[in-house]
């Protein structure tokens, strides 16, 4: 049996092509006509599920400025009807009043939580970011606060709801006192209004999982099926760049709530920090989080709401139970402090 040997150090040089040399004769020059790709198809489609998870750092979270906000109002002229725990009976459905209105929007008693948490003022200029489909407009407007109320929505279908949302319930022109006088509606992009530093109290309710519309969704809009991987990774970019869009325009005091109706970390907490932590890096605004523990406390009665006693490092999140069926809802109230 020969022995096996390396190739001779000598040998190894003669067979040795420098790619800096013109080979001819025996050898084509075909090395010098491959021309590499300069893109991997498919590759515009491709998202490291990393990046996802990348928006939820804990690191960081003792740089974010925490407050105490012990009290929220419960706007007076706000009515909500619910039924007791246990009671998981469907409400009637709403009908016209004498006022040829409807008399009631059914709504997740979890989404009242993020326009309670503004604390809103009279004469308040208030902008909703994703307006659509208009339950967190309307409640604002039923408070009958604010003194100006924008509704942005880029979907024309969503926007169309809304619209009829507010004929149904406020009257069609003017409305009821006037009130739709106070509005205005807006189809753009929300991150791209550059109202900077314009409103006193802002709702960035953005899109998220939708985890209760994904448990009965079968068709092809849900986000969890397969064509939608990407859509799903690239969320919490989206829910960050519109995070930082509402925090700029608030007026010095002013309040933004950041809610999804989704119970992921990355989506709830995770974009807020990042959000901060991108605002710190890029401009000279100071921004503070309230710790709503006290505050929600007399608001147990729309469900369980979690804060920092349950692990829930930044806002509030309304978890679902047998008891009471509402949620998820996150919510973070931040206030522009400079």
């Amino acid at each position: 049996m020969l022995a096996k040997m390396s190739l001779n150090v000598k040998d190894a040089k003669d067979r040795y092509i420098d790619p800096e040399e013109r080979i001819v004769g025996d050898m084509s020059t075909a090395i010098y006509d491959f021309m590499p790709t300069s893109t991997l198809k498919g590759m515009e489609d491709f998202v490291e599920v990393s990046e996802y998870y990348s928006y939820y750092k804990t690191k960081g979270l003792d740089s974010v400025n925490i407050e105490s906000y012990p009290r929220l109002t419960f706007p007076k002229n706000l009515d909500a009807f619910m039924h007791p725990r246990n009671i998981l009976d469907l409400f009637p459905a709403p009908k016209v009043d004498l006022t040829t209105n409807m008399n009631y929007y059914c709504m997740d008693g979890g989404s009242l939580l993020p326009v309670i948490a503004l604390d809103l003022a009279p004469g308040d200029s208030v902008l909703d970011m994703c307006a659509g489909p208009g339950g967190k407009s309307l409640v604002a407007m039923q408070t009958l606060l604010p003194g100006q109320l924008v509704c942005n929505e880029m979907n024309a279908m969503r926007l169309k709801r809304l619209t009829s949302i507010f004929d149904q319930y406020f009257g069609r022109d003017s409305g009821l006192v006037n009130i739709k006088d106070l509005v205005k509606y807006s189809k753009r992009p929300a991150q791209e209004l550059y109202d900077y530093g314009v409103y006193d109290k802002v709702i960035c309710d953005v899109p998220c999982f939708s985890d209760r519309h994904s448990l009965n969704k079968n068709n092809a809009d849900n986000v969890f099926t397969q064509k939608m991987i990407k859509n799903r990774l690239l969320l919490p970019e989206q829910q960050c760049e519109l995070l930082k869009a509402g925090l700029q325009y608030l007026k010095p005091g002013g309040v933004l709530v950041y809610s999804t109706c989704t119970l992921s970390p990355v989506q709830n907490e995770g974009v807020v920090n990042m959000a901060l932590k991108g605002m710190a890096e890029e401009t000279t605004m100071e921004f503070a989080v309230s710790d709503l523990t006290e505050a929600v406390k007399p608001l147990g009665f729309i469900g369980r709401i979690y804060g920092k006693h349950q692990g829930v490092t930044l806002g509030n999140l309304v978890v679902p139970n047998l008891c009471n069926n509402f949620g998820p809802t996150y919510f973070c109230r931040i206030t522009r402090k400079s």
